[in-house]
Formats: C-alpha cells, structure tokens, sequence
C-alpha cells in the first residue's frame, strides 16, 4: 500500500496490490490498513490543530473514485468514522460492524489511507511521499523511495 503511494500508483493499482492479503476465512488487512490510517490522520491533526470536517472529504481527497449507491457511501463513511475512532482510543467491533458486508473493509480502509494522507500532505505543505515516509517509520516499516 505505502509503496504504491510513495510511487504515485494509480488509487486501483494501490488496491489490486492489496488484494492478495485478503484471505477470506483466514485474514484481511483491514484493521492493519486502519492503523495506517489513523498514523496518517494523526499527522493531519496533531494536537490543538483545527478540525478537519467530514463534508467533501472523499469527493476533495478522492476524486479519482467514484461512490454509488447508499451501500458504498456507507462502508466508505463507515471506514474514515472507525479511523476517527481508533484515534481518539476507541475500537470499533469490526467483526460484528461488517461481517455482513458484500465488499470487504479493507477496500474501503485503503482508501481511508489515500485520503488522510492527503489531507496531511495538504496539512503539512510536503509532498505525499514524505508522509508515506513519516508513516512507515511509525509503523516501523521499509518503504522505498520514490524513483
């Protein structure tokens, strides 16, 4: 995911790379993208920062993608409130929240990264990569730099 990013993958080759990690029954990335998520939404608000409004966020940060139907603005809203959450110390019961859910969350996390990410590089006034960057040393992870 991050290497993608850092590369300027297109949001659909980020995700399709992704998708290998999801193994029904077994294991989906989802809360490890949620991690990633709320790292990249504390970059964007630190501490006494001004709030960032829910309102646009995916149509200004996203545009690229393109929600239809109830069903998907939900998951999506669903996945940018559950980062929120986990951020101000409160997890979400993801098995029951979305065990019924036809797309899995991690879809809808990625894309939880891509926007608060972006919204930090908009924050911060540096470039996308650097925050993959930042990210990856929070988490402890290798992600190479851009070419």
């Amino acid at each position: 995911m991050l290497t993608g990013l850092v590369r300027g993958d297109d949001i659909y080759d980020v995700t399709v790379a992704v998708a290998p990690n999801h193994v029904p029954g077994r294991f989906t990335p989802d809360v490890a993208l949620l991690d990633l998520a709320v790292t990249a939404l504390d970059l964007a608000c630190p501490a006494g920062s001004e709030l960032l409004g829910y309102e646009g966020l995916r149509e200004r940060y996203l545009p690229e993608v393109t929600f239809r139907g109830r069903v998907e603005h939900r998951n999506s809203q669903y996945a940018l409130y559950a980062v929120a959450c986990m951020r101000g110390g409160l997890r979400p019961d993801l098995a029951k929240d979305v065990g019924w859910w036809q797309s899995p969350l991690w879809q809808y996390s990625a894309y939880a990264v891509v926007i608060y990410s972006r919204v930090a590089a908009e924050r911060l006034a540096v470039p996308l990569e650097e925050i993959v960057q930042r990210i990856a040393v929070r988490h402890r992870l290798e992600v190479p730099a851009a070419e």
